[in-house]
């Protein structure tokens, strides 16, 4: 989970680590030093960011894997944003407020399990 948001990241960790192993970024830089170190599954990330923009750090993780799926997640109105890091790969992505039913099974489904 990356966000620049801490209480956004310690509700989704809190909500997901029952389930999943669950690996925390406060921005975009601490999100790809992570990446290289944990080599996760999957990735949710905030696309608003003041360090580095959701979509630069889509670029970068996928440069590093070009396999690893990410999920963005968005305000509402930065839709043009996320069709945008959809077309850079982003597996999908969930306005915010979201809510955890519908994350949880798009989760599910990028990871390709039952949801």
């Amino acid at each position: 989970m990356v966000d620049d948001e801490p209480d956004i990241v310690d509700i989704v960790k809190e909500h997901f680590e029952a389930t999943y192993e669950v690996h925390t970024a406060l921005g975009g830089r601490r999100a790809i030093k992570l990446v290289r170190t944990e080599r996760p599954d999957l990735v949710l990330l905030d696309l608003r960011m003041p360090d580095l923009s959701g979509v630069d750090v889509l670029k970068t993780l996928h440069s590093m894997d070009p396999k690893l799926v990410v999920i963005i997640i968005t305000a509402n109105e930065d839709t043009d944003v996320a069709a945008e890091a959809i077309a850079q790969g982003a597996f999908s992505y969930v306005p915010k407020p979201f809510d955890f039913a519908s994350l949880d099974h798009l989760v599910a489904i990028a990871l390709g399990t039952s949801g």
